[in-house]
């Protein structure tokens, strides 16, 4: 097995399986939306009948659970749809072009989508580690001096979410991992298209 065979399993087993955990968040999502609605149908139901059911009430925070859910379940499908080629493709026209032509279009596809990818992940990062304001250390120096206590503390007094008031960093290190994930894949894309367009072969890759 080459070099590229066993970067290609890799690559592939890696989106699978982030992938797979993406869809843990489809069916949190999909479980939270049920439980509400069967408890706001139960509190209309019951309704000033007795306070014994005073308890069933839509889940405080549904949308925002539902949105984290699903926020995961996309970010950890990127790798996956990238490394598959499941992605919007307009091939209307492909019948009519000649296979290296078609080779480089693709390659061209698959470049945009590695600049996307990069820049999905720089921006994340700022978000994560946003500048100090005012007379603030920024995050990043009191990192680089050791001072961990005090970064945490940045961290513990950040953004937090409208409804249940959560902390907002631990998500945005989940989407930076998974499209740092994304990232890598779409890098090996390029070096796939790449193969493919010095190939000799005119096997479809």
């Amino acid at each position: 097995m080459t070099f590229y065979e066993r970067t290609e399993r890799g690559m592939t087993r890696l989106a699978a399986g982030l992938a797979l955990l993406g869809g843990m968040g489809l069916i949190f999502a999909t479980l939270v939306t049920c439980v509400s609605i069967l408890l706001k149908l139960g509190g209309r139901i019951f309704d000033n009948t007795t306070e014994t059911f005073s308890w069933l009430r839509p889940i405080l925070g549904e949308e925002e659970l539902v949105t984290y859910g699903v926020g995961f379940a996309l970010f950890a499908a990127l790798p996956w749809v990238m490394i598959q080629r499941g992605h919007i493709k307009i091939d209307l026209f492909e019948p009519v072009f000649g296979n290296r032509f078609n080779r480089i279009l693709d390659l061209i596809g698959d470049v945009i989508l590695a600049a996307l990818a990069y820049l999905i992940l720089t921006r994340q990062w700022f978000m994560l580690f946003s500048k100090a304001r005012g007379s603030k250390e920024p995050l990043g120096n009191l990192l680089l001096q050791g001072d961990f206590a005090g970064a945490a503390d940045r961290m513990r007094t950040s953004q937090e979410s409208q409804i249940l008031g959560l902390p907002l960093w631990p998500t945005y290190i989940v989407a930076e991992i998974c499209v740092a994930v994304f990232f890598v894949v779409a890098l090996f894309c390029v070096w796939r298209r790449i193969r493919a367009l010095l190939s000799p072969s005119t096997t479809e890759v």
